[in-house]
Formats: structure tokens, sequence, C-alpha cells
């Protein structure tokens, strides 16, 4: 005979709060949360890319456009990663950090063609992003890999590799930016220039990350091979 239950009254509980199903509902929400954050911003994004693209094409605005395609991209692939990677209770920081790094990718898709402002859109976001690396920094101890050390280190590896990278080509776009706007005969030049900084700077950051993954994978017996 099935087991009857009693009534259940409006408001009622269906799960009771425990430790162990709040940390199940954590592990669950964290990395739903964020990816659906970041895809819906970088799906606004793109829209706003293709809008702002094709109406009147330029080389320079051509370059730029391919260029912070591949910046969605990259981004996009390091939020997946991470959420592979390290999972804990969202807070409050957690959820504006997303938002507000991943919505400066928007205001460059109004200026493509613009050597100094896209340069310059684009110099703000890699240093915000530096700024939320530190902090991802800070908030992965070791707990997160059951105290494999080596994995701890390895993470923090790639977290350093990628603010360095963020935070010199930051200062490389930001100069390319004041170049183009002190030498406005030589703006497309300075504009080509920080579009292949950009693009310099998501090939090492997806190398790094494909690189440390699989390192990580690799201690725990899952085969991740780099670009795979």
């Amino acid at each position: 005979m099935p087991e009857e239950f009693g009534p259940v009254g409006r408001g009622e509980a269906i799960q009771a709060l425990s430790r162990e199903v709040l940390i199940r509902r954590s592990l669950d929400i964290s990395p739903s949360g964020f990816i659906t954050i970041i895809s819906i911003i970088q799906g606004v994004a793109l829209g706003l890319l293709a809008q702002n693209t094709f109406p009147k094409p330029t080389v320079l605005g051509g370059i730029q456009s391919v260029t912070l395609l591949l910046v969605f991209v990259s981004v996009f692939y390091y939020y997946l990663t991470m959420s592979v990677l390290l999972r804990w209770a969202p807070s409050f920081l957690d959820c504006f950090l997303p938002f507000v790094i991943a919505s400066l990718e928007i205001p460059p898709a109004f200026f493509l063609g613009n050597a100094v402002a896209w340069n310059a859109w684009l110099a703000g976001f890699w240093f915000l992003t530096m700024g939320g690396l530190m902090i991802t920094t800070k908030w992965s101890p070791v707990s997160h890999f059951g105290n494999v050390r080596k994995a701890h280190r390895l993470l923090h590896d790639l977290l350093r590799e990628l603010r360095y990278t963020a935070g010199i080509g930051g200062f490389m776009v930001a100069f390319c930016a004041l170049c183009a706007h002190l030498i406005p005969w030589q703006r497309q030049g300075w504009g080509i220039v920080g579009a292949g900084t950009v693009l310099a700077m998501v090939a090492m950051i997806v190398a790094r990350t494909e690189l440390r993954a699989s390192q990580i994978h690799a201690l725990y017996g899952v085969n991740r091979p780099p670009f795979n």
C-alpha cells in the first residue's frame, strides 16, 4: 500500500533545511546562477555587436568586432571553467561582480571604428577583470580542492597569470587609446594595435587556462587534455 500523507498547508516546506540540504542547494545554484547571468549579458552584447557591425562596415570596425566576439567567448569560457573548479555559497559580491565585469563588454560594441573610445572601454574592462581575479584569489582556499595543495597552487598560479595578463594588457590598450587621442592622423593604426593587443591577451588567457585546468584535472585522475 502506498504511504499516505496528510494535507500540506499553504506555504509548508517541501524540504526542511539542514546542513546537507543547504550545501546541496548552494552547489546547485552557484554555477547555474553565474552562467545564467553571463549568458544573458553576453546575449545582449552579442546582439548589439551584430547590430553595430554591419550597417557601416569598416576595416577597423570589422577587426574590433571580431576581437570583441572573442572577448565574449573567453569570458564565458573563464566562468565555465571556474564553475567546475570552485563552488561556494553565493554572496552579494558574487552576484555584483559578474554584472559589472560582463556589462563592460557592452559599451565597446557602440564604438566600432572609434580607436579612442573602443580601446578606452576595453582597458577599463581589463582593469576591472584584474580586480575580480584578485577577489577570486582571496576567496579560493585549499579547502576547495580537498586539501590537495598542488591543485590549489595550480589554480592560484593560473589566477596570477591571468591578473598579470589583464593588468599589463589593460595598460597597453589604455596606451593605444591615449596615442589615438593625441595623434589623430594615426588613429586607425592605433586602433588596429589595440585590437591586436586584445587578441594576444585572449590567446594568452585561453592558453594558460587550458593548460592549468588540464593539470588540475589530471591530479584527480580526470583526462582533460588541453585544447581537446
